[in-house]
């Protein structure tokens, strides 16, 4: 190979291998595994093969590390170039597509592959606690490294098909999702395909689909490796095959199209004077920050539109698969079905706003702006609440479908959902949310997962807390003959929460924003 194709992917892992953050994070992680092993090795109730169960709560944090990296370190390897307006200096230079993927996207996947190798040292310790084989846990590890590079290089092509981040994140995210969903999705309809007399190669050429994609998922693997017959499973399963193939095909055709979609956002909002009017936004806001990043950061009017369709299409289609189950029943949504509606909007609404808090500040640092902004005359707390404001209109469609949904479905979703959970979901929400904010002033593309890695951390006491709290303040408001003591404890841990923690990470913020504007 030309050695010129190799100077930008060796400059980036040296670079990487100089930088402090990338080796707090691994150094982070392993005081988290270690962590973790004194928490089961205090375990109270004497859990059988607490090996096992450490080995699994590690795997399990490691498919959502990999996701929220997808979503935002590997999926800006094109994109942040594209909003820089750098791309063209790379093409100027006569770098090759090839170099360019290699050097931006190649080297990230090596460096989060060696946060997958320095756990291994620790995770051969759940040997000795009983309940996992070393064969299991090598093949996990080689099952979630072929799943990184899968999302990794997913997250390129769509970085590279994308003009922006935002988008490109958007696609990656919507891409993982229908992996997760397509082999139900088939299965749910293989019946009715039958039932209208569909051809025979028709339906089998849906069922090699649905077979090919449930090999291919991690979370399938895993069970199978983790399983008490998966001592004797095979290093190297299908999903590892099928995972590096659609890798090495999805880098391939990143390359091939590298040319033609690698436009930077400033070149394709360019063009006659016509098109420009007939993308007008109109007149400013009376509150300009809140009309600049809903507009420019969350996408407007034509997202929210968006996301109510998208929303309101899988509210019909989880009513549409109730009353196939339920032909009888009244009711649009019931039972379990409206449960997992509203679990699957939770998770959406917490994504979405994860994104927004990622690129809110982050965007007016690495687009120079940050400067300019702070001489509007407006201070800095008010500059941020317009800034909150503009991410709560951008998020409503969700919250409004969740609300639709707890209507549609009351008496089911009340017999599921708790005090503890509904305060334990906003919790989560807000200390993630607060993190991403400070780390993206901090810590570039890596902000949301070191927080969704310290937010995991900090809530595996919190549970206990949270109940402790609610039983206390429900027994002395039962002794005052008071009727909402739930609800009182609910508040007061939200109040504790926002005093103790929130308050000193906003502080914070305030301080690093002022520091960054001084500076540029």
């Amino acid at each position: 190979m030309n050695n010129g194709t190799l100077i930008l992917f060796q400059w980036s892992l040296r670079a990487d291998s100089r930088a402090f953050w990338p080796h707090a994070v691994r150094a982070g992680f392993a005081l988290l595994m270690m962590a973790g092993i004194v928490v089961v090795l205090a375990d109270p109730f004497g859990t059988t093969g607490p090996g096992l169960l450490y080995f699994q709560q590690i795997c399990r944090l490691n498919m959502v590390l990999i996701f929220a990296a997808g979503i935002t370190y590997f999926v800006s390897a094109v994109s942040e170039e594209k909003d820089s307006g750098t791309l063209a200096l790379l093409r100027l230079a006569g770098v090759t597509p090839l170099a360019i993927l290699l050097g931006k996207s190649t080297s990230r996947l090596i460096s989060s592959l060696m946060l997958l190798a320095i756990q291994l040292p620790f995770t051969l310790l759940s040997i000795t606690l009983g309940g996992v084989t070393w064969k299991q846990v090598i093949a996990a590890y080689l099952a979630l490294a072929a799943w990184m590079a899968l999302v990794a290089n997913l997250a390129l092509f769509c970085s590279v098909r994308c003009q922006t981040m935002g988008r490109a994140a958007t696609l990656t995210v919507l891409l993982l999702v229908l992996l997760m969903i397509l082999s139900p999705l088939i299965q749910l309809a293989l019946p009715t395909l039958q039932a209208v007399s569909t051809p025979a190669w028709m339906l089998g050429f849906f069922e090699s689909l649905r077979s090919w994609v449930e090999d291919s998922l991690i979370n399938r693997r895993l069970t199978e490796i983790l399983s008490p017959a998966g001592q004797s499973t095979e290093l190297l399963g299908a999903q590892f095959f099928w995972n590096s193939l659609m890798s090495l095909v999805l880098f391939g055709m990143s390359v091939l199209v590298y040319n033609r979609w690698s436009l930077g956002s400033e070149q394709s909002v360019s063009g006659d004077l016509r098109s420009i009017r007939l993308k007008s936004h109109g007149r400013c806001w009376k509150w300009a920050v809140v009309w600049k990043d809903f507009l420019f950061l969350t996408g407007g009017r034509t997202a929210v539109a968006g996301k109510l369709i998208g929303y309101g299409l899988l509210v019909a289609g989880c009513s549409w698969w109730h009353h196939v189950n339920a032909p009888l029943s009244r009711m649009l949504l019931d039972g379990d079905t409206a449960w997992i509606t509203l679990i699957l909007l939770a998770l959406a609404l917490c994504v979405e706003v994860l994104l927004f808090s990622a690129g809110s500040l982050f965007s007016e640092v690495r687009q120079t702006t940050l400067s300019t902004l702070q001489m509007v005359p407006i201070s800095t707390p008010i500059l941020l609440l317009q800034k909150v404001c503009a991410t709560v209109l951008a998020v409503m469609p969700a919250g409004l479908w969740m609300v639709v949904v707890f209507f549609m479905a009351p008496q089911a979703v009340m017999e599921r959902c708790s005090i503890t959970m509904v305060i334990s979901y906003i919790l989560v929400v807000m200390l993630s949310s607060h993190l991403t904010v400070l780390l993206s002033l901090y810590a570039r593309w890596a902000a949301l997962p070191l927080a969704i890695l310290i937010t995991a951390t900090s809530f595996m006491c919190c549970p206990m807390v949270i109940m402790g709290t609610l039983a206390m303040t429900e027994s002395v408001a039962r002794q005052h003959n008071i009727q909402v003591g739930l609800l009182l404890g609910g508040l007061i841990n939200l109040l504790w929460v926002w005093v103790f923690i929130l308050l000193p990470i906003e502080l914070e913020i305030v301080k690093r924003w002022d520091r960054l504007g001084q500076e540029s």
